[in-house]
């Protein structure tokens, strides 16, 4: 008795696998293009603004590995990030972005701001869906300051095409006032008509008047967070320098910061993590 029934228990399962796999092949004949669509493509998209400060975090130590590691437990789709180096002397020739990105699996290019130290320091931007275009579009020189860029990427993700740009902008209030208007013109002349995505540093409060003009064209998703938004000084954050913002073909789900032990001391920024849906 004992052997029939183990008998049938495995015919059950052997059945009720061979139901699944042909409901299954029923489903992607009937529409495949769509179903592996979902299968490949998720239905929300989670992007991610992260100043790096060149890997060196609030222990004062040097280490990419860490922030691989904040990267890797938010699985971001898409990534901005700032002040990263390029074989510069101060971390040791490493070409960061291209380390980090090979260790998460994802596409990346990077673009230079400034030279430095035998290398070169600026933005990049990491990807698992691929680049159709890049640009980095320099902004107007001023003297004694730090030259500053946007970069600009397009990004296939299956029939859409997101414009995605990346910046840090300057520390003093007349450069990055100035940066911002010559961003929010690079961004206007490509247009809205398509989602469009700007993270990064912009190294100012959100009640400046330059972000405020941006508004007009752009939704802050920081200010969905409140007193959970400060990004900076990662230890003890009390400001709100890093941003995501989105236009009106981008429907957000939710925004935060990613503050937890790993964070806090790997750079001295935290990160900010959206997910969204395109429409």
């Amino acid at each position: 008795m004992r052997r029939l029934v183990n008998k049938l228990k495995k015919l059950f399962l052997f059945l009720l696998i061979i139901g699944v796999v042909v409901l299954g092949v029923f489903i992607l004949r009937k529409n495949p293009e769509d179903q592996l669509k979902k299968i490949v493509y998720p239905s929300e998209y989670k992007v991610m603004t992260y100043n790096i400060h060149h890997g060196v975090g609030t222990d004062g130590l040097y280490s990419l590995s860490r922030i691989v590691r904040v990267i890797r437990e938010q699985s971001p789709h898409i990534v901005c990030l700032n002040d990263v180096d390029y074989k510069t002397d101060r971390t040791y020739g490493d070409e960061q972005a291209r380390k980090i990105a090979a260790e998460l699996g994802m596409e990346f290019t990077f673009a230079r701001d400034l030279e430095l130290g035998g290398g070169w320091n600026g933005n990049a931007i990491l990807s698992k869906y691929p680049f159709e275009f890049v640009e980095n579009k320099s902004f107007s020189p001023r003297k004694d300051s730090e030259p500053r860029a946007l970069l600009h990427t397009i990004i296939k993700i299956y029939d859409k095409q997101i414009h995605f740009y990346g910046t840090q902008l300057s520390a003093d209030s007349v450069g990055s006032g100035s940066e911002t208007k010559e961003m929010l013109n690079v961004i206007l002349d490509w247009g809205l008509n398509q989602p469009v995505i700007v993270a990064g540093d912009f190294n100012m409060l959100s009640t400046r008047k330059s972000l405020r003009e941006m508004a007009y064209y752009l939704f802050d998703l920081g200010s969905l967070m409140g007193e959970n938004s400060l990004t900076f000084p990662a230890n003890d954050p009390v400001r709100r320098i890093d941003y995501i913002l989105i236009n009106d073909k981008i429907v957000p789900k939710s925004v935060y910061v990613v503050n937890n032990d790993n964070a806090r001391i790997a750079s001295d920024h935290l990160p900010v993590i959206a997910k969204f849906q395109i429409k």
